[in-house]
Order: C-alpha cells, then structure tokens, then sequence
C-alpha cells in the first residue's frame, strides 16, 4: 500500500460515516452549546475534513474511535480559532440518570450542569467523556492525547472542584 494511500475507499468511508454520524452530532452539540445549526455545520465539516485526512487513518485503532478522536480535536480547534467559549456543554445530558444512587432536584441539576461547563477543557472533557459518554480511560486517552494517568488526575481534581462548588 502506498504512504497516505487510505484504507477505506470512499463507499466504505461514506458507509462509516453515516453509522458515526450521530455520535459526531452529537459532539457537536456539546461543543456548540446545544445550538443544532451548529452541530449540523460541524458534522458537514469533519465529513469533509475526515475525508482528507483519511490517508492519515492507519487502522491502529476501530475507524469509529479515530473519527471521534478526528471529530473532537477539530471542534476543538473551531472554537479556538473563533475564539469561542463554551459555557454550557452538556445542557440535554440528564445527570441524574447517570448517577443512579445519588438524587437531585432539578435546581441541582441545573448547578452541576453550570459548574461543569465552567471547568476548564483539560478537566471538562475528560469528565464527559467518562461519566456521560462511557468511555474507559484508555479510549479518552487516544481522544484526547492525554496520558492516562494525567486524565485520571484531572477527572479527580475536576470531582473536587464540583464538590467544592456545589458546597457553596
């Protein structure tokens, strides 16, 4: 095969796609504040950033997890560029469902949404990626290019700091 000669053809890249893009919407949204105009640019935009850098796709890891990773970091990037920052990134997650032995109300949830969306990106993503979307460290760590051990202190301090927060 020759260097940056893509693993996937185009029908199969297109049919890859299609399964990811909710997943991809659904980064979208997170990072553009629920505002799903946003997100729907943002989806249009990785597809046709994924498709060129697909000769960068080695097949080291399931083509689904390079195009979150793809799809996060260019995101990422977009806000920077725009100087944009997010406020509020999680605002349809329902916390409560996810923390099944805790109860909140709905003043609280509405807190710990705000607090989230005010922590920093190194502390914040991590945080969603693990408690909202599931995904063990490892995975968060090809995501993020973050060291495991870096995103599992920065998910603790990012706890403490919610903890400390919610105190007040």
């Amino acid at each position: 095969m020759l260097a940056n000669e893509p693993l996937l053809a185009k029908d199969e890249y297109d049919r890859e796609f299609e399964k990811a893009l909710d997943m991809i919407y659904s980064i979208g949204l997170k990072l553009y504040r629920g505002n799903e105009d946003d997100a729907s640019d943002f989806a249009q935009s990785v597809y046709v950033f994924a498709l060129k850098q697909l000769g960068k796709f080695a097949g080291r890891s399931a083509f689904s997890t390079w195009l979150y990773r793809l799809a996060w970091n260019f995101g990422l990037e977009d806000l920077r560029r725009k100087k944009r920052f997010v406020t509020e990134t999680i605002e349809n997650f329902d916390i409560a469902a996810h923390e099944p032995e805790t109860s909140f109300d709905e003043d609280e949830i509405t807190e710990l949404r705000q607090h989230i969306a005010t922590l920093p990106d190194n502390y914040r993503i991590p945080l969603i990626l693990l408690f909202f979307e599931n995904m063990p460290y490892s995975e968060i760590s090809e995501i993020t290019g973050m060291k495991e051990g870096t995103l599992k202190a920065n998910v603790h301090r990012a706890k403490h700091i919610l903890r400390q927060k919610m105190e007040k």
